[in-house]
């Protein structure tokens, strides 16, 4: 066994978690799943060098080190049964965040996943917020959209295309509960400051690659940004086209008040059967977690 990434495996998923060293064809600086693969479709969703959900940037990114806390080492643990494996990373040398990522596998094509932090250094966070930004890089989908949940401009509740045309542009939803009356400060990337014009009601985000759907939910929508980068995982081989990054930020509003947090949720990966499916996984999720929550009526009103 590796001690810098670990395959975990359900009836259908090949999963490989992994730090942020280089290996292979991946390269340095890059932790979270290396590869994700199913039985229904054996290529990996994520651009092979990099890999999915990145723990990419700490929010308010500093000018003196914007890319904290890519290359900041991260230790891989696995737990004794294989199922479950966590990526921690001491202490960052400019915010001082300590974090832990935590990945178990949770059904035939479901991973759970739960993101802790905890805060060395509160008063780091200047003008107040701390942001944890999460991205993972598409391999060449023909489709470079992801749906979301949400109102359209006759406030009826329906599924939502959201695709960008331009990097760090109208890229960041918010919750519809959620004000986002956030400032971060003047290095931040637009990714997760500048604001979509649509709004999501349900906290998960739905993405297709050929036959398959790339499902990421949360269990809750508080401190919760869903974004989309239009090219954030490079150039594909021929130059012609970009991938692109699903991405998510989590926050908190005052970091001094929350100097240690958490986010679960739940990635899936499996063949897609229909929008409708997609909220009852969601709803089978949220009654694992002992919570009821029922499926919205679509249209005007819900």
């Amino acid at each position: 066994m590796s001690d810098h990434f670990h395959e975990l495996r359900t009836e259908e998923l090949s999963v490989v978690v992994g730090d942020n060293t280089a290996h292979e064809d991946h390269v340095a600086g890059y932790n979270g799943i290396w590869h994700l693969s199913s039985m229904h479709d054996p290529p990996s969703l994520f651009v092979p060098s990099y890999c999915g959900m990145n723990f990419e940037f700490i929010a308010p990114m500093s000018r003196d080190d914007p890319t904290e806390p890519k290359d900041h080492p991260t230790e891989l643990a696995v737990d004794e049964e294989g199922r479950q494996v966590t990526l921690h990373q001491l202490p960052t040398p400019t915010h001082r965040v300590e974090s832990w990522m935590t990945y178990q596998t949770a059904g035939p094509a479901h991973l759970d996943w739960t993101f802790r932090y905890k805060l060395h250094d509160p008063g780091a966070f200047r003008p107040g917020a701390a942001g944890f930004f999460f991205a993972s890089y598409i391999d060449r989908p023909e489709n470079k959209s992801i749906y979301l949940l949400s109102r359209d401009v006759y406030d009826a509740l329906m599924w939502i295309q959201f695709c960008t045309t331009y990097q760090g542009h109208d890229s960041a939803v918010t919750w519809d509960g959620d004000r986002y009356d956030v400032s971060f400060g003047p290095h931040d990337h637009g990714l997760y400051t500048a604001r979509a014009p649509i709004r999501y009601h349900v906290p998960l985000m739905l993405g297709r690659q050929r036959d398959m759907a790339f499902v990421l939910m949360f269990e809750d929508p508080t401190g919760v940004i869903i974004s989309h980068g239009m090219g954030g995982g490079g150039y594909v081989d021929d130059r012609s086209d970009r991938n692109p990054a699903w991405d998510f930020l989590l926050y908190v509003n005052d970091a001094s008040a929350n100097p240690t947090g958490k986010w679960n949720g739940r990635l899936i990966y499996k063949p897609f059967t229909g929008r409708d499916d997609v909220l009852v996984e969601y709803q089978q999720f949220q009654s694992e977690l002992g919570h009821q929550w029922d499926i919205p009526t679509y249209g005007p009103g819900a």
